[in-house]
């Protein structure tokens, strides 16, 4: 049986990857809103599964990380450039599409619109795996740092310079990171009090109504550097984040959420195959269609796909990242 803090983790990485794909539907207003934390979430919940690195092992488990993510990011960005290549024969344009991918940051677009997170996140990983080594105050101060740049960069020219792998964008996104693990213990302390989600939900009710209003404009799309607010992309994200948290980590006490579990335990089949998967669908069909078959289409097909490609260790370890023990054993028994 899983255990509860384990369990509304993978949940709330389940819900995460499926406002990821709502927001990819075309739905302005449902992007606009869910824009606010779909992202800032993610790295949270990354950071409160964190652990600190020993300095003498950072640049053995720098490579491991890199190899673990970057594998299936060439993986699947590969088998979607072979599929557009079928597609429409134009030889010139997969190789724009190797090009693209290789560069990565802004010229991701399209089918590869999502495959800027995976870099973010592995820059954001390496960053934070380094920072951990010193003091705690010496943390801070870097954290705090890198969160002022961001918003520098954001407010000026430098924000349309398009950097390989949004490395820049590491620098907003080590913020929500660290908050996420510096609260491993906090976080989980606060949100197992249900009075918690009933203070936080009004909150939210309070900030969507400001900004219904009028009385306060906000946005954020961590992609495209659109974060100029410096409070309110601290406090916005935050507050619906830990809102979100609550009521999943609630939910987790009273009803069954094995299926969101391993729903936020393949969130990277979902997050790289949602959008040409409805992509093709629509060439398919030839008419477009709303947020709700989208999402479906987004979350249950490539939820099947990892399911089938976690049978098989050497497609698991492309476009998984990850081969369990059991599953390698299993494997190498039905091959004799």
């Amino acid at each position: 049986m899983e255990k509860r803090r384990e369990l509304w983790i993978d949940a709330a990485k389940g819900f995460s990857i499926i406002f990821v794909v709502m927001g990819h539907s075309g739905d302005a207003g449902a992007n606009h809103y869910l824009s606010w934390f779909r992202m800032p979430l993610f790295f949270l919940l990354s950071g409160l599964v964190f652990k600190p690195i020993l300095p003498e092992r950072y640049t053995g488990w720098a490579v491991k990380r890199t190899k673990g993510l970057m594998t299936p990011y060439f993986a699947y960005g590969l088998l979607i450039a072979a599929g557009m290549l079928l597609y429409s024969l134009n030889f010139t344009g997969f190789l724009e599409n190797i090009a693209r991918l290789l560069y990565g940051g802004l010229s991701l677009t399209g089918p590869y619109g999502v495959f800027w997170f995976i870099t973010c996140l592995l820059f954001t990983q390496l960053l934070f795996g380094y920072i951990v080594r010193y003091s705690r105050s010496i943390q801070f101060l870097l954290i705090a740092s890198a969160y002022l740049l961001s918003h520098l960069i954001a407010l000026t020219p430098l924000k349309n310079f398009n950097l390989p792998w949004n490395i820049d964008v590491a620098l907003l996104a080590v913020t929500y990171y660290a908050i996420g693990y510096y609260g491993k213990k906090a976080i989980p302390a606060l949100i197992s009090r249900a009075y918690v989600l009933l203070l936080l939900l009004p909150l939210c009710v309070l900030v969507l109504w400001l900004e219904r209003s009028g009385f306060i404009s906000y946005s954020l799309d961590m992609k495209y550097k659109d974060y100029d607010a410096l409070l309110l992309d601290l406090a916005v994200p935050l507050l619906i984040s830990l809102t979100i948290c609550a009521a999943v980590y609630q939910l987790s006490k009273r009803l069954p959420l094995g299926f969101m579990g391993r729903l936020g335990r393949n969130t990277i089949a979902i997050m790289y195959l949602h959008l040409p998967l409805n992509y093709s669908l629509k060439v398919l069909l030839g008419t477009d269609y709303g947020l709700i078959p989208f999402t479906l289409v987004g979350v249950v097909l490539p939820l099947l796909a990892a399911k089938w490609a976690g049978r098989y260790p050497p497609v698991s370890r492309l476009y998984l990242g990850r081969v369990s023990s059991r599953q390698a054993i299993e494997y190498g028994a039905a091959r004799r």
